[in-house]
């Protein structure tokens, strides 16, 4: 059955070789641009798919480790920790933020802060708010950074289609153009033209439907990682009152 299907496969590769051959030279262009975009998203799409499974894992980590946590300052007083994570990464600048109100704090009080306190640091209503915001902040930062190459694939398969109608009007403009000079339908005449449209036309379907359907699974889990990172602020400040807000 290999052997079969392997078979079956050689005159399509045949025919679509041929027919780039005999097509014009703008069809020509079309369908190498064609061909290079669809690498170029192949490729996108591939290396999105590995950091999108990456960053999941990692902020699936470190938001289990900060929900084991009973100070919220746990991790951030360990040290660096998940440097993949873009949840972590929120994390450390919601606690530099805090940090700083604190050594704010202390210096009003005339008093030095060499480690952080429970039973002596207390924060506001209104400062627990003001480092909430810096990390929601950072949030909209990482997910900038998720959706990064996104535009990319998306003008891909935005585009491949358009540049199939091109080369699919260009090709019938081609053939017409063919018959008007030799005066009747004449194959050598039309062949070039027609091969051209059918050619562009095929190819940029190939490149757009791919591209759309692995652009709309990478959106969908970009979302998904975009909800968590925009909810976590509000987790970390919830722990804040619960921990350091005055009684």
């Amino acid at each position: 059955m290999g052997l079969t299907a392997f078979g079956a496969g050689l005159p399509l590769a045949n025919i679509i070789l041929d027919t780039f051959l005999i097509s014009d030279a703008v069809g020509k262009v079309i369908v190498v641009v064609l061909v290079l975009a669809s690498i170029v998203a192949w490729c996108i799409m591939l290396a999105k798919h590995l950091e999108l499974r990456r960053v999941e894992r990692s902020d699936h980590r470190f938001h289990r480790t900060f929900d084991h946590q009973e100070n919220p300052l746990e991790i951030f007083v360990r040290g660096p920790a998940h440097p993949g994570s873009p949840m972590a990464r929120v994390y450390d600048k919601a606690c530099q933020a805090l940090k700083r109100e604190f050594a704010t704090q202390a210096h009003k009080q005339h008093r030095t802060l060499d480690r952080i306190d429970l039973s002596q640091e207390k924060l506001s209503a209104l400062q627990i708010d003001s480092i909430r915001k810096v990390a929601e902040c950072e949030a909209a930062n990482q997910i900038l950074l998720i959706e990064d190459q996104m535009s990319w694939l998306g003008t891909v398969y935005t585009t491949a289609p358009m540049m199939g109608l091109f080369g699919t009007v260009w090709g019938v403009m081609a053939a017409f153009h063919g018959m008007g000079q030799h005066g009747t339908p004449n194959i050598a005449a039309v062949a070039p033209g027609i091969s051209s449209a059918m050619l562009t036309t095929v190819v940029g379907l190939l490149v757009a439907i791919p591209s759309a359907i692995g652009c709309n699974k990478l959106n969908e889990k970009i979302r998904f990682l975009g909800i968590q990172l925009e909810n976590f602020p509000e987790e970390f400040a919830t722990k804040l009152q619960q921990a350091f807000l005055y009684e």
